[in-house]
C-alpha cells in the first residue's frame, strides 16, 4: 500500500475486513444449514474452494484499489443520512477559533503542517474559506460569511462533539450567527 495515501490505505482495509466478515457469514450460514458438512470429503473441498474465491475477491479489490486515486472526504453521509465528521479529521484539530468582524462571522480551525490536505478537504467540502500559515507555523482555515456560517458551518459543527471549554464558545457564536443569518433573511 502507498504510505503516502491513507485514505486509500484505510478504503483497502475497510473492503478487506467487510470481505472476510462477508466470508466468515457465509460460511457459518452454510455450516448451520448443512451440519456435517466437515464430515463428508466434497463439504471440506467446497469450504476451501469458497475460502479461495473470497481471497481472491479481496486480493483483486487490493490490485483493482491501486489503480485509482482516491481522494480524503473529512465529512460523509452515514447511513441513517445524517452528516457524520470522520475520525481523521477529528485528530486533525489542535485549536478552533469562532469570532466576528462587524455582522460577519468567521470560524478558523488550526492545525499543524502534517494535516494540510485534511483541512483543505474540509475547504473543498464546503466550496468556502481559504487556508494560510499562522505565525506559529501551523495551518489555518478560515471560513469568513453570514451564509456559508449558517448553512455549512453550523451543520457540520451541530453534528460534531466539541470539547467542554470550546461548546460553550461555540453555542454563543451559533446564536450570534442564527440571529444575523435569520435578520438577513
Amino acid at each position: 500500500m502507498n504510505k503516502n495515501n491513507q485514505s486509500l490505505d484505510q478504503l483497502s482495509k475497510s473492503l478487506e475486513r467487510r470481505s472476510r466478515h462477508l466470508m466468515i457469514q457465509t460460511l457459518q450460514k452454510f455450516e448451520d444449514s448443512f451440519p456435517d458438512v466437515d464430515q463428508t470429503r466434497y463439504g471440506q473441498i467446497f469450504k476451501t474452494e469458497l475460502r479461495n474465491m473470497f481471497n481472491d475477491v479481496i486480493r483483486a479489490q487490493r490490485d483493482e484499489l491501486n489503480d485509482y486515486e482516491i481522494e480524503y472526504r473529512p465529512l460523509r453521509i452515514s447511513d441513517n443520512g445524517t452528516l457524520a465528521i470522520t475520525q481523521s479529521f477529528m485528530q486533525t484539530v489542535q485549536k478552533i477559533d469562532f469570532g466576528f468582524r462587524g455582522n460577519n462571522p468567521y470560524l478558523k480551525i488550526f492545525s499543524s503542517q502534517d494535516h494540510i490536505r485534511v483541512l483543505d478537504a474540509i475547504r473543498v467540502e464546503c466550496n468556502a474559506g481559504v487556508l494560510y500559515q499562522s505565525f506559529e507555523n501551523e495551518v489555518v482555515l478560515e471560513i469568513v460569511g453570514i451564509k456559508t456560517c449558517a448553512e455549512c458551518v453550523l451543520v457540520i459543527l451541530d453534528k460534531y462533539r466539541l470539547h467542554d471549554k470550546t461548546i460553550s464558545a461555540y453555542r454563543e457564536w451559533r446564536s450570534k450567527v442564527v440571529k444575523v443569518y435569520q435578520e438577513q433573511g
